[in-house]
This record gives C-alpha cells, structure tokens and sequence, in this order.
C-alpha cells in the first residue's frame, strides 16, 4: 500500500476534524490512518482461530481423499518408503510427521503466517497455544508471546511458540501496512547475505564436491559450507580414530550425545584436512570463497581442538557445533585453543540462553535458528546482546519459503548479522508457495517491503503436500478449549 497514497496534509485534517466537530461528533484518528490497511482498524482486531497445515514430502503426500496413499507413493518411489503416519483426528488438527505451518486468523479477514523448523516438533506442540491467543489483539505481539515463551524450549521444543510469533508480525504488518522490519525499528541492509552448503553431489570425491561448489559461486553465494563427518572420511584408514566397537560417530543415547568415546588420531587430523584440501584444489579460484565446517560427528574437546589445528592449513572460516552449545567452559577453551573462528547456537531458546557464551566470549559467532529462537523480536533482542560482548552472529535455518520471509524480515533489523544459512536442496514445492517463485538472487534474498512477512502465501501450493484433515481449512476446535495453569510460582 503506497504511503503517499495514503497521506493526510495538516491542512486537509483541520478542515475535516472542524467539519465531524461542527456535527457534535469526536472524531476517530483511526479514520485518517496514514499507512493503514483500511479495511483494519488495528486496535479491534481479535484473533477468532489458529490452523495449521502439515508438510509431507511429495511422493508422501495423499491426493485429496486418498487417505492410504502415503504408503503406497512411498512403496512406489522404491525402498523404504516413508513411515505411515496415523490419520488426522477430526477437530485436532493433525498427526505428527512433517514440517508445520500455522496460520492466524482475525475477525477483519487479516491471516497471517508462520512455520516451526523443517524438521520440527508435532502440531500439538502449537495447536496446545490456540486458548492462550484467541480473542487477544495480534498486534500485541510482545504480550502474547510473554504468555507463551514459558512453554518453549531448546532446539526444536521452541519452534512453535516462535512460529506463532512470526504469525502474528505477519498479522500486525497487514494491518498497519508496513513490513515486519519496520516494526522492529527498520533495516540496516537491503538484501540478507546466505551461505549454503553441496547438496546433490554424486559421490564423496572431491572432484564432484568441487563441481557443485563452483556451481554455487557461479550462482553468486559468497558464503560456503562443508560437513565433515571424521568418520565417514576415515572409516577403514588404520590408526585414525579409536571409538567403542561399532561406534560410527552419530549420536547415542544420552540427552547430550557429545561425549561417546570418539577420538581422532593426529593421523587422522591430518587426513581429514587432506580431504577438504582436495575439494578445494579442485574449486580452483572459486576456493577463495569463504567456507565454514559442521557435522564432525561427537569428537571429545580434545579431538577438536587436535583436528582444528590440522584444518589451519585450509582456512575454514569457522567451525560449528563442536560440543554442545550450553557447556559455556567447553566452549572457552577450544576457542582459546584455536585459530578458527568458532559458532554455536543453533538450538537455543531465547536471548538469555546464549548471553553466557557471549559475556564469555566463548565463541566468535553465536548462530541462532530463526525458526527456535522465539521469533522476530528475540532474534533482534539476541543480535543486540552479542553486539554487546563483540561477538558476530550468524542464522541457521531449515524453512520453506514462509520460514525464509520471516528470517529476512527479522535480520533485514539486525545490525549484527554475518550470513543466513540457504538449507539445500529445497523441494520443488517451495517454489509455488509464495508469489515469488525465487526468493534468493544471486546468493542473496533482497529484503521485500511489502507488508507483514512480504510474501502472498498461496495455499494451494500447500494443499497439494497436504494430507486430508492436516490443511488450513480443516477445523481445530478441539485446542478451544484445551486450556492450562501458566503458573510461574505459587
């Protein structure tokens, strides 16, 4: 909606507040707004309902009405299949098993929208929130989520209530006619920088890995990303690395799953660092583009800080989650350890859970996921608050296009701000579910203007990943009145 449309000279209101008090009438501000959606009154609306859709890979998605169909696709495409998932219970919802999307609705016809991470937690995970919002005004954005943030938590536990968030700025920026970041006090940038990583490589060797790096520096990202699974590059080289037999380097039992025995040789430092330096012999010039690594598997701090002076010698620009985010003491001593720059974060719930790292310059990045963090308003509260300690931050992020718009609205009012991961590969899907086919250009989304999250969600696009009874348009009476004490203390 253009501002200057809507603009009222000093003038023209004098004459026609004179003219309504000549009849004896007050007159209403909200009748003269300068860049208000009018058909909103801000200040009425009420929040009448809160659904969400339920995001299934393609060949897991049923037609309309072919309720058994996920298992048949999935036996169709070959292998495993996905898992059969139990039907939605009418008036609940949905079952669990896919990426979920909420939609808030308005008794002035205003929805907005929002997503818990790709791979997040259950729909009642946010259906269980729908009592605490109805009837409150979504403009109220800060007050609403004060009533919710209790009820989240680390890594994925959080992404509902931050879903939630995100649709009630998309809500707000509707009404008012102005986009997300402007709300949250305007932007410092125009486009938000990515970085990504090398999906759909054939094979592990470095010449084909090298082939979709360049690729992406072709498209323009300015911004790399290796996984390095130690395991998987050393699995069958003697005298690497010393683990429980059968040990593979994934995750065990343990609510942490950082410290399962894991150890790399000197050894097999040095030939983990041979093998990035093989990709990026094979990048050529292109191997001057930034690259940060992840996903060493669950080394001991030892290991890392022995692995990290190994890869020195091919300049990573960081390296990420190498023990959990939390263990602040950890964290110190591998970054004083090392001449690499460190990240973590992407698990954290809140502002004030990464304050420790950050006060004690821990890291040199911390890196929020806009999907957990608790929302648009709490990354830009995070973003200030390591600012303050002097450490950067970067964003993780697994979304479909409505995640991505909400992160870019969010950053676009952040001043510190490195780079927003661009998670590969993206569904065919993705690219039907707004108005804008692409959002990156050239390794970059341009921060978009319009209101609210910027985007025109099509919801046919969702449909189509939907099974029946887990779409926007099936009914989720059964959350009216699944209410709760949301005692602090007593």
């Amino acid at each position: 909606m253009s501002i200057k449309g809507n603009a009222i000279g000093r003038r023209s209101f004098l004459r026609r507040g004179a003219a309504v008090a000549g009849l004896g009438m007050f007159a209403d501000l909200e009748s003269y707004p300068q860049n208000v959606n009018r058909n909103s009154i801000p200040s009425e609306l009420k929040i009448t309902d809160m659904r969400i859709a339920v995001c299934r890979n393609p060949q897991a998605a049923a037609p309309a009405g072919a309720a058994g169909a996920p298992a048949a696709a999935g036996a169709a495409a070959g292998g495993r299949g996905p898992a059969v998932v139990p039907p939605a219970t009418p008036g609940a919802g949905a079952a669990g098993g896919g990426a979920v999307l909420v939609r808030i609705d308005t008794n002035q016809g205003i929805s907005g929208y929002g997503q818990c991470i790709g791979d997040g937690p259950p729909p009642s995970a946010v259906l269980v929130h729908k009592w605490r919002v109805l009837n409150e005004n979504p403009c109220n954005v800060d007050k609403i989520f004060r009533k919710l943030k209790m009820h989240g938590g680390y890594n994925r536990q959080g992404s509902a209530v931050n879903a939630i968030e995100n649709a009630l700025w998309d809500v707000a920026g509707k009404a008012y006619g102005v986009p997300i970041h402007q709300m949250l006090g305007g932007k410092f940038r125009d486009r938000i920088r990515l970085y990504t990583e090398s999906p759909g490589a054939p094979t592990t060797e470095p010449k084909d890995i090298a082939a979709v790096y360049k690729k992406l520096v072709a498209d323009g990202f300015t911004m790399l990303k290796m996984d390095l699974g130690v395991a998987r590059i050393l699995q069958g080289k003697p005298g690497t690395m010393y683990a429980p037999a059968g040990y593979n380097g994934e995750p065990g039992e343990g609510p942490e799953n950082y410290y399962q025995g894991l150890e790399i040789s000197n050894k097999g430092c040095e030939l983990v660092a041979d093998y990035v330096a093989a990709i990026k012999q094979e990048m050529g010039d292109a191997a001057d583009i930034p690259m940060g690594h992840d996903h060493f598997g669950h080394l001991t701090v030892d290991s890392i800080i022995k692995l990290a002076r190994a890869l020195e010698r091919v300049t990573p620009s960081y390296m990420e989650d190498c023990v959990p985010w939390f263990r602040v003491e950890e964290w110190k001593t591998i970054t004083n350890s090392i001449n690499i720059p460190t990240l973590t974060g992407e698990d954290a719930y809140l502002m004030e859970s990464l304050e420790p790292l950050c006060q004690a310059r821990a890291v040199d990045y911390i890196h929020p996921d806009h999907n957990v963090i608790g929302g648009c308003l709490e990354l830009k509260k995070t973003s200030d608050m390591a600012a303050k300690y002097s450490v950067g931050m970067c964003v993780h992020s697994n979304a479909t296009p409505i995640g991505y718009a909400a992160a870019m609205q969010a950053i676009a009012a952040c001043q510190n701000f490195l780079a927003l991961e661009w998670h590969q590969p993206q569904p065919a899907w993705h690219k039907n579910v707004s108005n804008l086919a692409d959002l990156v250009v050239k390794g970059y989304i341009p921060v978009l203007n319009g209101p609210g999250l910027g985007i025109v969600v099509n919801e046919d696009a969702i449909r189509a990943v939907c099974r029946p009874g887990e779409f926007f348009s099936d009914p989720t009476t059964y959350w009216d009145s699944q209410t709760g004490s949301d005692k602090t203390y007593t």
